[in-house]
């Protein structure tokens, strides 16, 4: 379903934005963008508008940006979600990431849409707000101290235990370029570096109370999207797969359609698949499941194992500690995760530069003395137990693994930087996008670099021909391994993601599950906000938006030779498995993208 024109603004919902000065120590109140819908629609336009080209990210000149939207926190299913926004001190360009949990539907219920940080302050602070109460606080005795501390700690200096707090571990704290944000021990911003942003400004934590609740002008049409919505979820063929195996289901999907990356991309075959596999991850150190505000899924899991004990793994942490790096013990990694969580690491990053250590040490690139000594062979116990604590500490080689794949490789010479898997600085995802097209094409594309949760273009995954058909006007592009029809399809699925970040939903509910369209959406606004509101002004809000991050981009250096995939997966073949022999013409792919874009080739 494409609307047609790529521009237009209209003014849909202005909210309340708190303006923090963390130089001054001083607040005051303000308004978000006019032709925004929330959540990223507000943190980008205020960064493009706000903030000089060419600034230091990690330099008090950077704004960072924390969001809701008008839909979070209320009745509509899964509007968890909070956006955190800022120049990327690992890409140099548009930088932000998205959190599930319960700190979004606090933060609105307290009042405030969005939060803008400016300056930084000398000492570590964090800010308290219940209600209208607003206070920079003294932070330094929470200095040094991990998520789950930080949290526990902050709960126990306000006697609340359902206080919601967002922080940075010891990787913010020590400006580890990959570090995160994150909110109820293990919801994460896990991408593009906010928690180093954080870091920089000397802000270790957001705990926040509130106690408004979010009210509907028209409550019997915004119930009818909500009953909508649920209906959709819960009658959804993988309702109970995700129930049961939540995101760490997409291991053995990804295996049967040849995709997994074994070995660093080596190969898509993995022997030790049954040991690190969803099933096995339920069985063996599953204790209950979890979900996020008012979600019926319960797609998360808490886990035990004999070293310690957290929430998760998704599946980006769980193949990119097992399959990624030739692990086959299952508990050493659900501990990983649990580790980098606690240190404030993002998974995805933190996998991707263990991998590509230990892909450049069996080619011969490196050795285990170029890296302090540690064993670095495939599943390294060593490797995996001491690197995500050397990193978060910058100890070591892990000062270097700090800046990223892209900078740690240059250090290595050229060969290193062939097996590197990242897109302007971001690294990839777990999974070879040679044989998901769509998805890789996102990966190439995308205005925050090498990531597939921008928006996913789960259709090519479907063979749907009738909902592509209906969905962007070409049957192929229901087909992963066709490359007719993937420009439309990942504008689409730009779109959408830009739109979950703004309603602030789980993607794993309106992009993987497509269960939102832009009709359902544009319901749940009007009955929310008591005015017709149409799936068209949605579309081009969201439209405008993404012409809003090219622009940001562009300003900040992007040219079109950034809009590929990595070196290693250009003009090769997948070695083995399902999808042996595919090749992406990713040139094509992004040429037709810029044609539907409208874009200069």
């Amino acid at each position: 379903m494409g609307f047609g024109s790529e521009g237009g603004r209209m003014s849909i919902y202005q909210g309340n934005a708190l303006r923090v000065d963390l130089t001054e120590g001083s607040f005051h109140w303000d308004k978000t963008p006019e032709n925004g819908i929330g959540g990223r629609t507000w943190n980008s336009v205020t960064l493009l508008r706000e903030l000089d080209a060419g600034i230091d990210p990690l330099g008090p000149e950077n704004l960072l940006c924390i969001s809701v939207g008008p839909l979070t926190g209320s009745k509509l299913q899964a509007t968890c979600r909070f956006i955190a926004s800022a120049k990327s001190p690992l890409t140099g360009f548009l930088g932000d990431s998205g959190a599930r949990g319960f700190f979004a539907a606090e933060l609105r219920w307290a009042g405030i849409d969005q939060i803008v940080f400016s300056g930084a302050s000398e000492s570590w602070v964090y800010l308290y707000v219940n209600g209208d109460q607003i206070e920079l606080r003294d932070a330094s005795h929470l200095a040094g101290m991990d998520i789950t501390e930080t949290t526990l700690q902050l709960i126990d200096d306000h006697g609340d235990p359902d206080l919601q707090v967002a922080t940075i571990g010891p990787a913010g704290e020590n400006l580890v370029k990959y570090a995160i944000i994150s909110c109820n021990l293990a919801r994460a911003c896990g991408r593009t570096g906010m928690g180093a942003v954080m870091g920089s400004k000397k802000l270790k934590a957001i705990a926040v109370r509130g106690s408004k609740p979010v009210i509907p002008v028209d409550p019997a049409r915004f119930d009818k999207a909500c009953d909508d919505l649920m209906g959709a979820i819960e009658g959804h063929r993988q309702f109970e797969s995700r129930r049961l195996y939540g995101t760490t289901r997409i291991m053995e999907s990804l295996s049967d359609m040849g995709v997994l990356p074994a070995y660093h991309y080596r190969s898509t075959l993995f022997e030790g698949l049954e040991e690190v596999g969803s099933r096995a991850l339920r069985r063996d150190h599953m204790v209950k499941p979890k979900s996020c505000y008012n979600c019926t899924v319960y797609c998360s899991r808490y886990n035990y194992t004999s070293y310690s004990e957290g929430e998760g793994p998704e599946y980006e942490a769980q193949a990119a500690f097992t399959v990624k790096c030739g692990c086959t013990d299952l508990e050493l990694a659900v501990h990983v995760s649990n580790l980098v969580n606690r240190l404030g690491l993002d998974c995805i990053s933190s996998g991707e530069v263990m991998a590509w250590l230990m892909e450049c040490k069996h080619e011969g690139i490196i050795t285990d003395d170029d890296c302090d000594g540690i064993d670095l062979s495939w599943g390294s116990k060593e490797a995996l137990l001491k690197l995500p604590e050397m990193i978060a500490y910058r100890e070591g080689i892990g000062d270097l693994l700090a800046e990223g794949t892209k900078i740690a490789a240059q250090k290595f010479g050229t060969e290193a930087r062939k097996l590197t898997a990242e897109v302007k600085g971001l690294e990839l995802f777990s999974a070879d996008p040679r044989g998901i097209k769509g998805f890789g094409l996102m990966n190439a594309v995308n205005s925050r670099g090498g990531d597939h949760y921008r928006g996913e273009p789960t259709i090519e995954l479907t063979g749907d021909e009738e909902l592509a058909l209906r969905r962007i006007g070409n049957r192929d592009a229901a087909h992963r391994l066709k490359e007719e029809g993937k420009g439309a399809l990942v504008n689409y699925a730009e779109h959408l993601g830009l739109l979950s970040d703004s309603m602030t939903v789980c993607k794993n509910i309106s992009c993987s599950m497509d269960v939102i369209d832009f009709d359902l959406a544009a319901e749940a606004y009007s009955g929310l906000l008591g005015k017709e509101i149409t799936a068209q002004d949605l579309w081009l809000v969201c439209s405008h938006v993404s012409q809003v991050e090219r622009e940001f981009n562009l300003r900040e250096g992007l040219t079109r030779e950034d809009d590929t995939l990595p070196e290693r997966f250009v003009g090769k073949p997948i070695p083995d498995g399902p999808s042996k022999g595919t090749i992406i013409d990713i040139d094509r792919l992004v040429e037709d993208y810029y044609e539907v874009k409208g874009w200069e080739q």
